[in-house]
């Protein structure tokens, strides 16, 4: 089985089922763009659809996950609170979709954004 692949299911009579890093990846980016005041790490805008998988990283080790992203916080939210829903959103869309337990999900806040900046990025060509 290649390293980024984990195995979640394998009998002689069903064969074996693996979900690459890169599936955990986005379910669990697209998951934190579900969450409130949470930007990118660099600035602009969160990235969409399968783009967004390059914020995290992904731990596996037989069916359990750790998962790490670093994120900026919009300026006027609580940064632990932004923190913590993150952590509890992206665990429970990964143990949900992947049926993988998700041992850890460690939030690195780099940055806050400031509103202006999305608005200044929008209006440049």
């Amino acid at each position: 089985m290649p390293k980024d692949e984990e195995l979640i299911g394998a009998t002689p009579e069903d064969g074996k089922i693996s979900i690459s890093r890169d599936v955990i990846a986005t379910i669990a980016g697209l998951a934190a763009t579900e969450v409130a005041g949470v930007a990118p790490p660099k600035g602009g805008t969160m990235p969409r659809g399968e783009a967004v998988r390059r914020l995290v990283e992904v731990e596996l080790s037989e069916d359990r996950v750790k998962l790490g992203l670093k994120v900026g916080v919009v300026y006027g939210h609580a940064v632990q609170e932004v923190a913590q829903k993150l952590q509890a959103k992206i665990k429970a869309a990964v143990e949900k979709m992947t049926a993988l337990s998700v041992d850890e999900v460690n939030v690195e806040v780099v940055r806050v954004v400031f509103p202006e900046e999305g608005r200044q990025r929008e209006k440049q060509p």
